[in-house]
């Protein structure tokens, strides 16, 4: 027998020695596509076999021997996932250091080469990132199994099992995603009810109404950017999924519910909750009904809009909850679009009608009414809803009427709905596939028909880019200046309190005109002082807002011209909701009036005023601008994270296309199969269930949605 530290070192060995051959055997076998060969592959076929024998041979006596010296090998293998997730961080810095500035110690870089570096490094950097955010969304490799476990008999399930079959032979990586929620969705039992709205809406005020039961936390604080699921349960629990090596699970009171959901418990998601599921036992969730608690849009502290338009593919039936008495805004109509679009039903609310009267009440939904309808084309009834006091009749009223009919058959509405969004991705798949086999010269793959007039390697702003080198040089410099973004925002969070002296310097002048003017009285001067400190001090979010929206117009023009489409370019989403500077929270001086022994028209007042500014107000001022700079940064990172990933999706499909067109090869031998699979897809068999899986015209859709 070996003393322990004796075993340690001949396991170790032994592993040592199985390593290094299984690596010498990986090498004898074709490279596989990599883009850097550092071995030759040239054994035969027949070596390989011998190779292989003889290696089997070897590692027997390996494990003969371990198991007669009682030697164990104690260290724990590593996940093999979490692996590739740890190589893929390692290449983004790998990445980050191909930018010119890491290694212009070598010698001088021309701008054109810094810039296609840069460029270079941008694609890069988004292609890893799409890696990497296949793998945090989890299983998703055995699709195939998971569908044949599914069963053979319905219809649209045959079609989801060939599209399947033909997204993953034909390399469709920008449709896997969408594949993957649907695989989800025919493998539940459940029937998913999203409830969306602006923060303090009133979506966890209806839950918890609905539920009869305060479990969701409310009030203003926003919720971290997590949907909630809410199902049926004999004991009441929350069960949290976090991102971590071991990807963990924890079971969680629901008296620490906040600690996760809510940004005061949970700022930032900083506690990487990828998956929420609270169970309760409530009458109202028998029979597979899932409540989803969205993150609030408009909310400032998390990424509530990017994720909750992530989800909408995931639910069957959308609540919109607009607020009594607020205005329709933007991102209410986008939801809307994206419910709608995405083949889910839509039910529109207009909550907390107790605030209002009945006439302000019937205003208040023409109202809504009118700007959906004029917006989306679509007529949509909005019922008004309250859970105060006597008013919760009218949620009463309105459960019964429009959401106990469709709860009593909502086995067969998520049916329904199914087929609706797998017949939305069978006409994505078709329209790839047609794109791959279109002839050279068409659209997307042509020649350029501008050209560039600053030389090779610089687009012109405008000209046409449908020639696919041009392509990916724009392309990479619309990522570039994504990333400028990004540093632009993180500069002005530290920078902005440097801007203080001069929102200081703009109070102090409003301060002395007031004194040398005719402004009398103290509440009138202060206000005015308030309102120069405003408008500096916003000067900043109109900076960010400007840089932002051109940044998504640039995005839009190279989508156009790269032919992606115009409509996709239209989606691009647009910034709103910009955090505006609260002046309010600015003390007030302790004297607004003109002293009475400064004359009318001295030359000191300004100096005067600027002391007073500064002695009271110059530190709370650097305070404020701190707090809105992080704001501003927040704003901005979170309208990012929700622009690129849909620029991204829609320059995949172009690079799909592109990909396949450039290996001749395999544009040869795949060529024939894109054929079959193409018309397989076209002449998918029209029967009834087929046919209600066709995806419903804009009009129609608002026709269904038209009995909310």
């Amino acid at each position: 027998m070996f003393n322990e530290s004796q075993q340690r070192y001949l396991v170790s060995r032994l592993r040592s020695i199985d390593e290094m051959l299984s690596e010498a055997s990986e090498r004898l076998e074709p490279a596989g596509g990599r883009a850097f060969a550092t071995i030759k592959p040239d054994a035969t076929p027949a070596q390989r076999k011998v190779l292989g024998d003889y290696l089997a041979q070897l590692r027997f006596a390996l494990k003969r021997f371990m198991l007669a010296q009682q030697l164990r090998d104690e260290r724990t293998p590593t996940s093999g996932l979490w692996s590739f997730r740890t190589s893929i961080e390692f290449a983004l810095i790998a990445v980050e250091e191909l930018r010119p500035k890491y290694w212009r110690g070598y010698g001088d870089v021309d701008a054109e080469s810094a810039a296609a570096a840069e460029r270079f490094a941008a694609e890069l950097t988004t292609l890893l990132r799409r890696i990497e955010g296949y793998l945090v969304r989890g299983e998703g490799g055995g699709l195939a199994a998971r569908l044949a476990e599914l069963g053979a008999a319905r219809e649209e399930l045959k079609l989801l099992r060939e599209l399947e079959r033909i997204i993953f032979s034909h390399g469709l990586t920008e449709l896997r995603a969408s594949l993957e929620v649907l695989v989800e969705r025919a493998a539940s039992s459940r029937f998913e009810i999203a409830v969306l709205g602006r923060v303090s809406a009133g979506k966890s005020s209806l839950l918890n109404w609905w539920l009869g039961r305060a479990l969701l936390p409310t009030g203003v604080t926003p919720v971290t950017a997590v949907p909630t699921r809410i199902v049926h349960g004999d004991t009441a629990r929350a069960r949290i999924k976090t991102a971590t090596a071991a990807g963990s699970s924890l079971e969680v009171p629901l008296e620490q519910l906040d600690a996760y959901v809510t940004e005061r418990g949970n700022p930032g998601n900083a506690k990487r909750v990828l998956e929420l599921l609270v169970e309760t036992p409530a009458e109202r969730l028998r029979g597979g009904i899932c409540l989803v608690d969205t993150p609030g849009l408009g909310s400032l502290a998390t990424s509530g809009a990017a994720q909750t338009l992530e989800y909408l593919p995931r639910c069957d039936l959308g609540i919109l909850l607009v607020e009594a008495g607020a205005p329709v805004s933007q991102e209410d109509v986008d939801v809307a679009r994206a419910v709608l679009d995405g083949g889910s039903d839509l039910l529109l609310v207009v909550s907390k009608a107790d605030q209002l009267s009945s006439a302000d009440l019937q205003q208040a939904l023409a109202y809504v009414r009118e700007q959906f309808q004029s917006r989306l084309a679509i007529p949509l009834s909005p019922q008004p809803v309250s859970c105060i006091g006597a008013q919760t009749r009218l949620a009463a009223e309105w459960f019964e009427r429009e959401l106990a009919p469709r709860l009593a058959d909502h086995h067969e509405q998520a049916s329904r709905i199914l087929r609706r969004k797998i017949a939305a991705l069978r006409e994505s798949v078709i329209a790839v596939l047609a794109a791959r086999l279109a002839p050279k010269g068409g659209k997307g793959s042509g020649s350029a028909r501008g050209e560039a007039s600053s030389g090779p390697g610089m687009i012109e702003r405008g000209a046409d880019i449908t020639d696919p080198a041009a392509r990916r040089e724009r392309i990479g410099q619309v990522r570039s200046d994504l990333e400028r973004a990004r540093f632009q925002l993180r500069d002005l969070r530290m920078r902005l309190t440097e801007f203080a002296a001069s929102v200081a310097g703009a109070a102090a002048s409003e301060l002395a005109r007031c004194w040398l003017g005719a402004a009398r009285g103290e509440e009138i001067i202060a206000e005015r002082v308030a309102r120069a400190v405003a408008r500096r001090a916003d000067e900043a979010g109109h900076a960010v807002a400007r840089m932002l929206t051109e940044l998504r117009e640039e995005l839009a023009e190279a989508l156009e011209r790269s032919g992606s489409g115009s409509e996709s370019a239209e989606e691009l989403p647009r910034p709103r909701g910009r955090p505006m500077f609260d002046s309010a929270a600015i003390p007030r001086l302790s004297r607004y009036e003109r002293p009475g022994w400064l004359p009318r028209l001295s030359f000191a007042a300004g100096a005067l005023a600027r002391a007073r500014i500064r002695r009271t107000m110059l530190a709370a001022l650097e305070g404020r601008l701190a707090a809105y700079g992080e704001a501003l940064c927040h704003w901005g990172m979170r309208y990012l994270e929700e622009l690129e990933p849909r620029f991204d999706a829609a320059v995949a499909l172009c690079e799909s296309t592109e990909r396949f067109a450039s290996d001749p090869s395999l544009a040869a031998e795949a060529g024939s199969d894109a054929r079959r699979d193409l018309e397989l897809l076209e002449n998918w068999p029209s029967d009834a269930a087929s046919r209600a899986a066709r995806p419903e015209p804009l009009a129609s859709a608002g026709g269904a949605a038209s009995s909310c």
